[in-house]
């Protein structure tokens, strides 16, 4: 069923008022907790950029000479996208530490202890972003006094990642476990287990330490086993669309909504083939075709990926606006959510880390059917891309001699994450977590075959550069603040 998210959006934070004359009681606090799920608005209005283009499944068909910086690997400090990223998240930071600092004016317990989770995971998750996109960046938990020039700082990143764990783990114990249907934007515990199981996993593959492995197994593993109300919806295509946001597969989205004073996204209109729009296609060993990495059984997924177009010549270009349709948009209004995470990135993530920890273990035809099992759980996500057709599914599964070992797994699974989230923002930062290797690879063969003026891509560029309005103001304030090596 579709919510809306007008009940839960209603209520905006008046902007011109000061802190000491808001954030005075329950009600108003609440009101700012309400202003953090409405800046991650803003921030997803360029994620889809720095995130979503800059992975190697698609390329921009409109000359942009900011976006286009991005597509092709050769951007610059100045480049306003990143500008807007980095101002947009440390604005939705300051939002969680301003209700963090007024938190003790809450009088019910249950809705501060309910406050206090949700401001945390939201800016774990904020940091989360950054410290993958930027690597070291400031770290500000508090209110920023006007003389502190102390958050110009950028921290070592294992410090940041101490805080979103720290974060993500105060969520998990203070969010509930589900929302009345009005407030079903708002996030759970188990989206924190989710989120905080992408962080271990994330971990774990770049620094290749166990410890992180097991963390992101045992939170995957709960989740699995206690889902509540969340599930694997059986028809792919119902996961998407305007008349099914929220449905039950969807952990933890940002919402839209059009035609509602500003609270719909930009995305869908710059990713689809409209008049004026950047018009994101999709890269040729990504799409349909001879070189597709669908194959003919997984139409489905692709179908509801792309949106197809043909040419009076008979061409079929594929545009990579497919899961955030909404056909009656204006410019920068349109209604779809932005998923962050769904149900089944918590099956294939388990498939993942299990991979990891017991790969060394040869798969056998009894994994076939164990729910521990990394084939059993990846099968699911294979099984529903099958689509209703039951004869075809046996034919379409993994078995345990097409992906025994280890490696062929871990490759299994890389193809099958850019099936699932193609266009959801997973891209990128799964081949940051895969490490220089896997990047190189893949983003060398997109830059070849969209004739980037650049085909390869240097290992320093996994980062992107500290916009240069951020170290200048630093520069200002007598703090010198460190560019990204490369830039």
């Amino acid at each position: 069923m579709n919510i809306s998210c007008t009940k839960f959006l209603d209520r905006q934070p008046i902007s011109q008022a000061t802190e000491p004359n808001f954030y005075r009681n329950t009600n108003e606090v609440e009101t700012g907790v309400i202003g953090t799920y409405s800046s991650l608005q803003e921030v997803y209005n360029r994620d889809y950029v720095l995130a979503g283009l800059r992975s190697d499944d698609a390329y921009i068909s409109q000359a942009d000479g900011d976006i286009n910086q991005i597509d092709g690997f050769k951007e610059i400090s100045t480049n306003s996208y990143i500008e807007d990223y980095w101002e947009r998240s440390y604005f939705t930071i300051k939002q969680c530490n301003t209700v963090l600092k007024y938190l003790n004016n809450v009088t019910d317990s249950t809705k501060k202890k309910y406050f206090e989770g949700e401001v945390r995971f939201i800016r774990a998750h904020m940091y989360f972003n950054l410290v993958r996109l930027f690597g070291d960046v400031p770290l500000v938990t508090k209110s920023v006094e006007y003389n502190d020039t102390t958050f110009f700082n950028r921290v070592n990143k294992d410090t940041i990642y101490s805080l979103i764990v720290s974060d993500f783990k105060i969520a998990v114990t203070n969010l509930p476990d589900i929302w009345d249907a009005y407030q079903v934007a708002r996030v759970t515990n188990r989206a924190a287990k989710g989120m905080l199981a992408k962080v271990y996993l994330t971990l774990g593959n770049t620094k290749s330490a166990p410890v992180y492995y097991d963390s992101s197994k045992a939170l995957l593993l709960d989740v699995l086993n206690n889902p509540g109300q969340y599930q694997l919806l059986t028809d792919y295509t119902k996961v998407f669309g305007l008349s099914n946001e929220m449905n039950n597969e969807i952990m933890y989205a940002v919402r839209y909504q059009s035609n509602a004073n500003g609270n719909g996204n930009e995305f869908y209109w710059n990713m689809d083939n409209r008049p004026g729009s950047h018009g994101f296609k999709a890269a040729s060993d990504y799409r349909g075709g001879s070189t597709t990495l669908f194959p003919p059984a997984d139409s489905i997924r692709l179908k509801q990926t792309f949106i197809l177009t043909t040419s009076t010549t008979g061409s079929t270009s594929y545009y990579c606006g497919g899961k955030y349709l909404d056909k009656i948009a204006l410019k920068d209004d349109a209604g779809s959510d932005f998923t962050v995470l769904r149900y089944a990135d918590i099956i294939m993530m388990y498939a993942e880390v299990e991979n990891e920890i017991n790969g060394n273990t040869l798969l056998t035809a009894a994994d076939a059917t164990n729910p521990l099992s990394r084939l059993y759980q990846l099968n699911r996500i294979r099984t529903r891309a099958a689509g209703p057709v039951p004869t075809a599914v046996p034919v379409y599964l993994y078995n345990s001699s097409t992906v025994k070992t280890q490696a062929a797994f871990r490759t299994t699974i890389q193809q099958e994450r850019r099936r699932e989230f193609g266009e959801e923002d997973q891209r990128f930062y799964d081949l940051l977590r895969w490490g220089w290797p896997v990047f190189q690879l893949n983003i060398d063969n997109h830059l070849g075959k969209i004739g980037a003026i650049f085909t390869t891509v240097a290992q320093y560029q996994m980062l992107y550069p500290i916009p240069q309005a951020q170290i200048d103001l630093a520069s200002g304030y007598g703090v010198t603040m460190q560019q990204n090596p490369g830039y």
